[in-house]
């Protein structure tokens, strides 16, 4: 009896593939569908296991679980796929939550065509070019993938590596961070982290979120919100999508418009010629403090704030680092005299406890 390991799968998926693309077997009706294709795969790989000495019986499970063909009792697997053209097609959730027991290594069985029907066959891990989201985290297959250009080659993961992980989500989502470019975002973070199902503009928004998601803004992004003339919302309009699924075209409108106060008051007194966004800032503080208290949790922040998580794991942590960012913007734009500083200072240490 033949022993089942790699060589031998991949010489039974040989065979097999060649005896599809021999024309002993044509998609009914000309139109490779993934159950009749499954169910021919099935066949031809039991044969050539008969074939090659190996006696195990081949299960077909379908789309009800990954893969969806297992060589019974072993690690082994293979997942079907069709494609009218073509030999790229969406593929299975990196969460593989229907995962077979007890299978680590799974190849690829491709059928495309109508008229014009062939077969391939690959590991399923060098035939993943990228990563895409649905409801979640799905791998994108293509079969013409160079294999040192497929997705968990570039990464430096293999498919039993992410099968064997608890969280494979994250895997995924802390890479794809990792080479987010100046001015990106996820739109997608993780399982745990939801978004309305729903997308809203922002003028659909009541007056109270409203509140709460600028003074979100003075939370999280303060050096590109305070940077008054050259205020930066970008960062606040992408997590206001991401996060709250809210769609916001004119955010400067909602800080400062780029205008200038004649004067406003400020902690314990007044400072002259000063930016909109001071106005802005000062009636938004108290409700940025419940924030960082209360709805940011320390991954968020750290985040935000390229820090570690025990540098932001207490809300006096999180202030500390806050107040140390923003009290110098505001002195830079409130002419920098020692009044002004002392007002600022004044009105931080009342409203920041």
């Amino acid at each position: 009896m033949q022993t089942l390991d790699s060589k031998s799968v991949e010489a039974i998926l040989a065979d097999a593939v060649a005896a599809l693309n021999s024309g002993s077997w044509r998609p009914p009706g000309g139109v490779a569908t993934a159950s009749e294709f499954e169910k021919e795969a099935q066949r031809q790989l039991q044969h050539f296991a008969t074939a090659h000495g190996v006696e195990c019986k081949i299960i077909l499970h379908s789309g009800r679980k990954f893969p969806d063909i297992v060589f019974e009792n072993t690690k082994f697997g293979v997942e079907i796929k069709t494609a009218q053209k073509g030999w790229a097609c969406l593929g299975n959730s990196v969460a593989a939550s229907t995962l077979v027991d007890g299978v680590s290594e799974v190849y690829l069985l491709f059928g495309s065509g109508e008229a014009n029907f062939e077969a391939r066959y690959s590991r399923y891990e060098d035939s993943i070019k990228s990563v895409e989201v649905t409801h979640s985290p799905r791998y994108v297959l293509d079969m013409d993938t160079p294999r040192r250009a497929s997705y968990l080659y570039r990464i430096g993961k293999t498919l039993p590596d992410m099968l064997a992980m608890n969280d494979p989500i994250s895997c995924v989502v802390n890479e794809a961070r990792r080479n987010l470019k100046k001015g990106e975002r996820l739109w997608w973070v993780s399982e745990e982290v939801s978004a309305p199902l729903r997308i809203r503009l922002w003028k659909a928004v009541k007056s109270p979120e409203k509140k709460t998601l600028i003074a979100s803004a003075f939370a999280l992004f303060p050096s590109q919100v305070l940077k008054a003339p050259r205020a930066d919302y970008s960062g606040f309009a992408l997590w206001l999508t991401q996060r709250h699924s809210i769609l916001h075209s004119n955010v400067r409108d909602d800080f400062s418009s780029g205008g200038r106060l004649t004067s406003v008051d400020f902690g314990d007194g007044v400072i002259n010629d000063a930016p909109q966004v001071f106005l802005t800032f000062r009636s938004h503080l108290p409700e940025a403090v419940r924030v960082i208290k209360e709805d940011l949790s320390a991954a968020d922040w750290s985040h935000n704030y390229q820090c570690g998580i025990e540098e932001s794991d207490t809300f006096e942590k999180r202030l500390k680092m806050w107040r140390a960012i923003v009290e110098p913007f505001l002195v830079s734009h409130s002419g920098g005299d020692n009044y002004a500083i002392a007002c600022i200072r004044a009105f931080l240490d009342r409203n920041i406890c």
